[in-house]
């Protein structure tokens, strides 16, 4: 059920729609994309756009992209973006681990956010969560040297599980906030919807912080979309 205050979002102007960019399997030109010649930030999962419209709206000079599942958000940071003036934002609408692997080019980006995945706290659903060590690795990949992936989560369970995975990836990322490898409850420039709420609930919030080093990759692994059972054998 869409409440009164996101029916609104329904409806697409010109002004929104030119943020947002068609569903298609080909890699992007940030280039073509924007005009420009520009460093490229990524978030994952933008969810009700409050952090992506506020951080390109403060960095004009550089490229927004975001992915995100539910149409409905994507449409509410459109109009989020174009009340800030961020026209600096690009928005698909997918499942992220796959616009990962397939449309980013290597080397690509300066920063990527992952903030507040779904953590599928179930055990049975585990399998589920998108920072396994496959997603972790394509989007390494599409890091330019010293690029940053920030990651935050309110299930610290997740953001350690995201830190093995990590650990399984040697010499490719730096870790930032080595030796202890997080960081919990540290103050956000720009929090989303859901860090506000968490936080005022009394959650505990794990962030991670990983710099790309120069180390060669390793070969990607095999094409696993999330919830995708591997085979056993």
């Amino acid at each position: 059920m869409v409440s009164k205050g996101m029916r609104r979002y329904r409806q697409r102007g010109n002004a929104h729609a030119r943020l947002v960019e068609d569903q298609d399997s080909c890699l992007l030109n940030y280039t073509e994309l924007f005009g420009r010649d520009a460093p490229t930030r990524l978030e994952v999962g933008f969810g009700h756009g409050t952090f992506l419209s506020q951080m390109a709206a403060a960095h004009p000079d550089e490229n927004f992209i975001g992915i995100e599942l539910q149409e409905l958000r994507v449409n509410k940071t459109a109009h989020k973006s174009d009340k800030l003036e961020a026209h600096n934002v690009r928005l698909y609408r997918g499942e992220a681990h796959r616009f990962v692997r397939q449309r980013l080019p290597q080397a690509s980006l300066k920063r990527a956010y992952v903030l507040f995945s779904d953590p599928w706290p179930k055990a049975k659903h585990r399998r589920r969560r998108l920072m396994n060590r496959s997603f972790l690795l394509d989007l390494i990949y599409a890091m330019e040297t010293d690029g940053e992936i920030i990651i935050a989560t309110d299930t610290l369970n997740y953001c350690f599980q995201a830190l093995s995975n990590f650990s399984t990836l040697p010499n490719l990322c730096k870790n930032i906030y080595a030796p202890q490898g997080y960081q919990i409850n540290i103050p956000t420039r720009f929090p989303t919807v859901f860090e506000v709420h968490k936080k005022k609930e009394g959650w505990d919030i794990g962030y991670l912080k990983m710099r790309r080093t120069d180390a060669q990759l390793p070969p990607r692994l095999p094409w696993n979309p999330v919830g995708q059972k591997r085979d056993a054998s």
